[in-house]
């Protein structure tokens, strides 16, 4: 029979049943990466490049069992493998949504956001491009969604729908020389990269970089690339002899690929510590950094690999725990965010630390019973095969009850679903907030701008002496206290939107410039034009903490834009735990405004509103960020005090 992808081992010479140890224990390493960066992110800043360790391993994987499949029977058979990939996903899934639709039904309110738009995604596989053009890349991540992990397994659905195709098609075309595919996985490689690159230097939102499978495929395409260069990976020889015949697994090429796999896998926890997500270029060349430190893991586990390291590489990460974790990754993976999403919404967004102990544990535990009785028969009876043993345990009058209760538990967690998406809520209380702030401030800039026209029309010695009136310093005064508000310029993000009808009753004649997601990046363009323009006042305020790292040197760019006579007041950020540059950003606020005390003034809404949640509820939406009412009266008076400080 010839083969469709012939290589150095032939079929009477293969192992058929070889499967690759230690490749579960790199599973176990990347999925608590991500386990742990979701719950304790300060723990491992950069522990998303767990995602992009299933990338390459996924990548390898696949296209090794396609070349062994091509080269041991003359065929691929893609139906058959969809089907298993089907039974491999599908189960875990559906038994996730019938129970988390419920839980969001009894939760309700914010947890239900967005829901339909979710099971849409998760239903298609293309949960990341769905995220991508809904934009919701803000209010996600402080008021975060059941499904938002599920874009990563979109991604891998795609490549799992198109890549076999092409790898036919290279079998087809190229016949012998069907090695020669290796050159567009080069190609896809790089252009995936600069694709990625070029998005975020036009502005294009970091979530359309990191949930884009354009700009995402380098990982999966590293691990197939590997598996083109040694296609006999999960087919090795029976021989030793014939290993020896097709491989070089002694020698100087050896010895420094083992020195490479135990460099990656000692490095891939301090890399996830040293390079976190908010880094520059972390998106996408740090995770394509972590990809190859992945890549180099696995090429030091092939079978090829003879020499005494390589073997105790193999045990390491066969080693029975991680074992167990590996082969219950996926459940871990997919159930793991759900559960924190809903003690989010249970506990609020910045519960106790230990509360995800709890979490971790649950997630292990629900894993274990989805593997056990929903993946595993799948998985080995098939869709058809669970049907018909489902149908007969109806039949079986001892255990009737069972499966009368498990259709009936299906049937009302379906129904569940179907109104926790009807009941669903059109925005967040936070994005509620905001929307809310929006139509308030254009009111009064609105009654503002009538009250100033009615003033022009009036008699020309009345407009006079009401102009003269509203331009003086001490009716200003008079009408906002201590504060005049003439001689205020606001820029900030959208917790000042949310704020600005306070902010303009207590400041009437400020001027406020403000918009979601707007981080210290977006607003030093916006700040500079200002200043060239004339248009900073005396006392310029700016709020942009919540969205962004302020990095060295931004502040100074805001100070130099300003005009020299004038005083800048700095708003600290407050939000929970897993937003982690609010805390280093209002480090670098005190330290600024140490070293400029003659022109800087705090407006620490840090410790205000961290102190009054010890004795007041309510002052915050859902997310941890956003005020309510309560909290945007504390809010603008926070920022009217530091206002008339710097005013002094």
């Amino acid at each position: 029979m010839k083969s469709l992808f012939t290589s150095s081992v032939r079929p009477d010479e293969a192992n058929r049943r070889y499967i690759l140890p230690g490749l579960d224990g790199l599973r176990a390493i990347a999925v608590l990466l991500v386990m742990v960066y979701h719950f304790w992110p300060t723990v491992l800043p950069g522990g998303m490049i767990g995602v992009d360790i299933f990338f390459v391993i996924s990548g390898f994987l696949i296209t090794s069992l396609l070349l062994r499949e091509g080269a041991l029977t003359g065929k691929i058979a893609l139906g058959n493998f969809w089907i298993r990939r089907a039974r491999r996903l599908l189960p875990a899934i559906t038994l996730l949504i019938l129970v988390m639709g419920p839980v969001s039904l009894l939760i309700g309110g914010d947890i239900q956001v967005n829901l339909g738009r979710q099971l849409a995604g998760a239903a298609t596989f293309s949960s990341n491009w769905i995220s991508i053009f809904a934009g919701n890349d803000y209010f996600a991540q402080t008021s975060p969604e059941l499904f938002t992990n599920f874009w990563s397994l979109a991604v891998e659905e795609q490549f799992y729908v198109v890549w076999p195709l092409l790898i036919v098609a290279a079998g087809l075309l190229l016949r012998r020389r069907w090695r020669r595919f290796s050159v567009v996985m080069v190609l896809g490689i790089i252009a995936s990269l600069s694709t990625a690159t070029a998005l975020l230097m036009s502005g294009a939102p970091i979530s359309r970089v990191y949930y884009g499978t354009d700009t995402h495929l380098y990982g999966l395409l590293l691990g197939a690339l590997l598996a083109f260069a040694r296609p006999w990976s999960l087919y090795p020889p029976l021989q030793q002899s014939v290993l020896y015949r097709v491989a070089q697994p002694f020698g100087l090429v050896a010895f420094a690929r083992v020195m490479i796999s135990w460099l990656s896998l000692f490095a891939l926890i301090p890399y996830a510590i040293l390079v976190p997500e908010s880094a520059p270029g972390a998106i996408p060349w740090g995770l394509f950094g972590a990809s190859l430190l992945a890549l180099g893991v696995i090429q030091g586990m092939l079978p090829d690999m003879l020499a005494g390291a390589s073997e105790m590489l193999r045990r390491l990460l066969n080693f029975a725990p991680l074992r167990w974790v590996g082969e219950r990754s996926y459940g871990l993976y997919l159930w793991h965010w759900p559960l924190a999403v809903v003690m989010h919404y249970l506990m609020g967004a910045d519960r106790s630390p230990l509360v995800n102990v709890g979490v971790l544990v649950a997630t292990f535990a629900i894993a274990e019973m989805s593997y056990r009785w929903v993946e595993t028969p799948i998985r080995r009876y098939g869709f058809r095969g669970s049907a018909n043993r489902v149908v007969a345990a109806f039949q079986s009058s001892r255990t009737r009850l069972l499966p009368v209760s498990v259709a009936l538990a299906v049937v009302v967690a379906a129904a569940s679903t179907g109104l926790a998406v009807h009941t669903a809520p059109a925005m967040t209380t936070a994005q509620q907030s905001v929307e809310d702030g929006k139509r308030a401030a254009a009111e009064r800039l609105k009654a503002r701008q009538e009250a100033q026209a009615a003033s022009a029309s009036a008699s020309p010695s009345a407009a006079g002496k009401d102009a003269k009136a509203s331009a003086s310093p001490s009716a200003s005064k008079a009408a906002t206290g201590s504060v005049d508000s003439s001689k205020v310029t606001i820029v900030g993000d959208s917790i000042v939107v949310a704020v600005s009808p306070e902010l303009y009753d207590k400041m009437p004649e400020a001027s406020i410039d403000a918009a979601e997601g707007r981080t210290i990046a977006k607003a030093l363009p916006i700040i500079k034009s200002m200043g060239s323009n004339g248009q900073i006042r005396k006392t310029f305020v700016l709020s942009v903490t919540a969205n962004s790292t302020i990095l060295d040197g931004q502040l100074d760019e805001v100070l130099a834009a300003m005009p020299a006579d004038s005083k800048l007041v700095l708003v600290t950020g407050y939000g929970p735990r897993n937003l982690t540059w609010i805390d280093y950003s209002n480090g670098k606020i005190r330290e600024f405004a140490a070293q400029h005390s003659d022109r800087v003034i705090i407006a620490d809404w840090n410790s205000t509103i961290r102190q009054a949640l010890q004795t007041q509820s309510g002052l915050l939406a859902s997310d941890g960020v956003h005020p309510e009412v309560a909290g945007q009266e504390l809010y603008a008076q926070v920022l009217m005090e530091a206002i008339a400080k710097a005013q002094k």
